[in-house]
């Protein structure tokens, strides 16, 4: 020490006092940071780990809810319920090419053999291959639910796979077999690769025999049939330690590896994330290094510019956080000025205009949403919730200026008819055709809106009954004069309609009263023929009228 600071003048121990000070400084900076950063290092790992299990059994239970919708959809097709299997044959291989997770489509009749499968060109009469005894058929008939197996030897393939079993029930709730699809274990493997988090450490997942669903070729371990099994200390820790906090245990490599476990499939199953020590902790030991270099090369630097930096810093980002509070309020039109964006650093530019364009499409959205929460779908124009909010106000309108406000109920003839003998398809294309009708024969300050299956609802504002009665008998003859065509196939269409209009003296003193009004005219429309257009009078009955 005395060597240090043996100097023959005072600037040479001044040099040695302020190195020997900074290097005191630099200690106690680095060793509390160190410690610091340990701390959050760990955690960090640990957080990563429980995010990326939580993400990835998201994912995997997500696509598996998904493939057993398949399932369950294919189970409920009319075709597979009325046990035509040559079309439903036909229909399986079709959805085979559109769900490509699937190795196999099996359709199995009640008394528990094979009819028919993807996998052979044919449908057989009595294919002999039994799968009584198995549990997702046992489930199907006993239970009528459906099923994810474990691991299987498929009896049709010979492969090990995941079976998605669903009962066929018929319209008399009996059991009326079972159609599953197998996922061989490599399509898994594949799903779960396609889904990580990161780049490092890896996740797999196994049944709670310690039989490996994926990851296959990456696991040193023992023969197992077709597929293989984990190691038996690994499987010792996940039985012992079911849970999101990571384990520290060896892999079969003999690396030390941090392990979190989450339960899935009903606790049949496990996913398990590992990432390795020193994978975990290379970046903090980097880290570490750097920082300690800085601290003794840069510390006497920093303290000259933290204050120069802080204000060229601390002004951007009040800019930043005053557009925050903005946005918060809900002001989706605050934007930082041009002037501000081109007297900043470049990264502070970047995010400047990063915040603008943020800002714009938050204000997209909002109005996106706003338009979509108020709109049919189906037939694009306005649905129930905005008659029941924007109508409301319009019809307050009227009320408080002493003005007539009308309403027209309407309702396609016979529909029911339309989806029993052309299906649903056809008759939503009939819902459609019927709205833009509607939508070209009213005027611009009425609202025309779906207000449920085949009804609609228009609401005509400062109108009295007499002219929307004219409306209302414009619109029918224009419905009833073109009708829908479906293919080479003409589809007469008729619609009912019933006004009604508020007025002082009428008991119609709210948009909800108004429609029920109406909705009585239009129920007499229907019980007197339908075709027909029917007013409601302020004596509280509906009457035939001409013009």
């Amino acid at each position: 020490m005395r060597k240090i600071f043996r100097k023959d003048t005072f600037r040479g121990q001044l040099r040695a006092w302020v190195r020997l000070f900074v290097f005191i400084i630099s200690l106690f900076i680095l060793v509390p940071t160190f410690y610091i950063e340990y701390q959050q290092a760990s955690k960090q790992q640990k957080e990563h780990l429980e995010n990326v299990l939580n993400t990835q059994t998201y994912h995997f239970e997500k696509w598996s809810q998904e493939r057993s919708a398949d399932i369950e959809t294919l189970a409920n097709i009319d075709i597979v319920k009325n046990h035509e299997y040559e079309k439903a044959k036909e229909f399986f291989d079709y959805f085979l090419t559109q769900k490509t997770d699937f190795a196999d489509l099996v359709f199995i009749n009640k008394e528990g053999f094979v009819q028919f499968d993807t996998v052979r060109p044919q449908v057989y009469d009595s294919l002999k291959i039994d799968v009584r005894n198995r549990e997702y058929f046992q489930v199907a008939k006993n239970k009528k639910e459906g099923h994810i197996t474990d691991v299987l030897i498929s009896k049709v393939t010979h492969q090990p796979v995941v079976i998605f079993a669903s009962p066929i029930i018929g319209d008399d709730q009996t059991f009326n077999g079972v159609v599953f699809g197998s996922v061989d274990l490599h399509t898994i493997d594949q799903f779960l690769s396609g889904s990580k988090v990161g780049d490092i450490g890896h996740t797999y997942v196994v049944n709670k025999d310690g039989i490996l669903l994926t990851e296959l070729m990456d696991h040193p371990s023992e023969a197992f049939g077709d597929h293989f099994t984990m190691d038996p200390s690994i499987l010792k820790h996940v039985r012992d330690s079911v849970g999101p906090s990571p384990l520290l245990y060896q892999d079969p490599q003999g690396n030390w590896v941090f392990g979190a476990i989450q339960p899935m499939n009903q606790g049949n199953w496990w996913m398990i994330s590992e990432i390795r020590v020193m994978d975990s902790f290379l970046p903090f030991l980097r880290k570490i290094a750097v920082l300690g270099l800085c601290i003794l090369l840069g510390t006497f630097v920093a303290t000259r510019f933290m204050i120069y930096i802080a204000r060229q810093i601390e002004q951007p980002i009040q800019q930043l956080l005053q557009g925050v509070r903005y946005m918060e309020s809900g002001d989706y039109t605050y934007k930082i000025t041009e002037s501000n964006i081109t007297a900043s650093t470049q990264e502070f530019r970047e995010l400047f205009s990063a915040f603008n364009r943020m800002s714009d499409k938050v204000k997209e959205n909002i109005y996106l949403l706003e338009e979509l929460s108020t709109t049919c779908q189906l037939t694009n124009i306005y649905n129930r919730r905005y008659l029941t909010e924007y109508g409301d106000k319009i019809f307050r309108e009227c009320v408080e200026t002493g003005r007539a406000c009308s309403c027209i109920a309407v309702d396609i003839d016979y529909f029911k008819q339309v989806n029993d003998t052309y299906g649903h398809g056809v008759g939503d294309q009939v819902l459609t055709h019927v709205s833009s009708i509607l939508s070209s024969c009213i005027r611009s300050s009425d609202i025309v809106t779906r207000y449920g299956g085949e009804e609609f609802i228009i609401l005509s504002p400062y109108t009295t009954l007499q002219q929307s009665l004219m409306i209302a008998e414009r619109i029918r003859e224009q419905v009833e004069a073109n009708p829908f065509y479906y293919g080479d196939i003409r589809i007469p269409i008729t619609i009912s309609l019933g006004v009604a209009e508020y007025s002082i003296n009428h008991d119609a003193n709210t948009l909800p009263e108004l429609i029920q009004l109406s909705d009585k005219a239009l129920y007499q429309a229907k019980e007197n023929g339908r075709n027909q257009t029917r007013p409601y009078d302020e004596n509280g009955a509906a009457y035939a009228f001409s013009f």
